[in-house]
C-alpha cells in the first residue's frame, strides 16, 4: 500500500521518524481487540460521501445520484450511532482542549477497539462527517433560517460566515484532505473483499500490504482530527485567523 505519513506541524510534539515506528505500531496494535463482529461500511461510506458533497459550498446537488436505500441502513445505524456521536463528542472536547492529533487518534483507537480496521476508519469518518455538516448546514441556512442564525451567534460564527464566499477556496484544502481519505479508505475495504479462494493469505504481497494496514488507518483518523481541529477552532476566530488556519492544514498532515 503506497499511503506515506507526513507530518510537519511545529506544534505536533509526536513527530514520527523511522526509528520511532515499531514503538507507535505497537500503540496501535495493543487498541486492537476486535469482537468478530462484521460490519458492512460501504452504506454508511455512501450515506457519510452523500454528507460531503452536499455540504461543499459548490456542490450540484441535482448531480447527486440518491444511491443510498436508507430503510436498509437502519438496523446498522441503530447499532453505530451511539460510537458514532461518542467519536464526534471526543474529537470536538480533545481538539477544543488543544490536545495534540496523535493523543487524540489513540483515544479513538481505545473507543474502536472492538472493531476491524476499515470500520475504524469508516465510523470516524462519519463521526467528523456529522460535525462537519452541522457546520455547512448552519453556514449555507444562516442568512435565511432563525434558528441557524441563533446557532451561528452562539458558536460565534458571524465573521466567518460573513467571508463565506472567499473562504471556499480555502476550504477545498479540507475537502481534498477528505478525498483522499475516501479513497485510501475504499482502498482498504476493497482489500478486505479480495475472494479468499484467488489468494492464499501466505502470499508475501498480501502480507506486507495486511502489515500497513493498521498504519493506513492509523494516517486516516490522524488526517480526520487534523480536519476537525480547524472547525473547531472556528469559534470566536476572524476570518483572516481561519485562512491561515487553512492554508497551514496540509503541511500539519497530509496523505499522498
Amino acid at each position: 500500500m503506497a499511503t506515506t505519513m507526513t507530518l510537519n506541524g511545529r506544534g505536533d510534539r509526536h513527530v514520527f521518524s523511522s526509528s520511532d515506528d515499531n514503538a507507535m505500531m505497537k500503540n496501535i496494535l495493543a487498541t486492537h481487540s476486535p469482537d468478530g463482529t462484521n460490519i458492512d461500511v460501504i452504506p454508511l461510506l455512501q450515506i457519510i460521501k452523500d454528507i460531503m458533497h452536499r455540504s461543499h459550498p459548490d456542490a450540484n446537488i441535482d448531480a447527486i445520484v440518491e444511491s443510498v436505500i436508507y430503510h436498509d441502513f437502519n438496523e446498522m445505524f441503530e447499532v453505530l450511532a451511539l460510537t458514532i456521536n461518542k467519536v464526534a463528542c471526543e474529537i470536538t472536547c480533545k481538539c477544543a482542549g488543544g490536545g495534540d492529533t496523535h493523543a487524540t487518534a489513540i483515544g479513538i483507537f481505545n473507543t474502536l477497539s472492538n472493531y476491524g480496521w476499515d470500520a475504524k476508519a469508516v465510523i470516524t469518518l462519519a463521526a467528523f462527517a456529522v460535525n462537519y455538516g452541522e457546520f455547512w448546514l448552519v453556514a449555507q441556512l444562516h442568512k435565511t433560517n432563525p434558528l441557524a442564525k441563533s446557532l451561528a451567534l452562539l458558536k460565534q460564527l458571524p465573521d466567518v460566515l460573513e467571508h463565506r464566499e472567499s473562504l471556499k477556496t480555502r476550504f477545498n484544502v479540507v475537502n481534498n484532505l477528505v478525498n483522499a481519505m475516501f479513497d485510501v479508505t475504499n482502498i482498504i475495504i476493497k482489500f478486505k473483499e479480495l475472494p479468499e479462494q484467488y489468494i492464499s493469505p501466505n502470499t508475501p504481497e498480501l502480507t506486507i500490504a495486511t502489515t500497513h494496514i493498521p498504519t493506513t488507518v492509523y494516517c486516516i483518523i490522524r488526517s480526520i482530527v487534523a480536519c476537525a481541529s480547524v472547525l473547531t477552532n472556528l469559534i470566536g476566530m476572524g476570518h483572516e485567523y481561519v485562512i491561515i488556519l487553512l492554508l497551514l492544514l496540509p503541511y500539519a498532515f497530509s496523505i499522498t
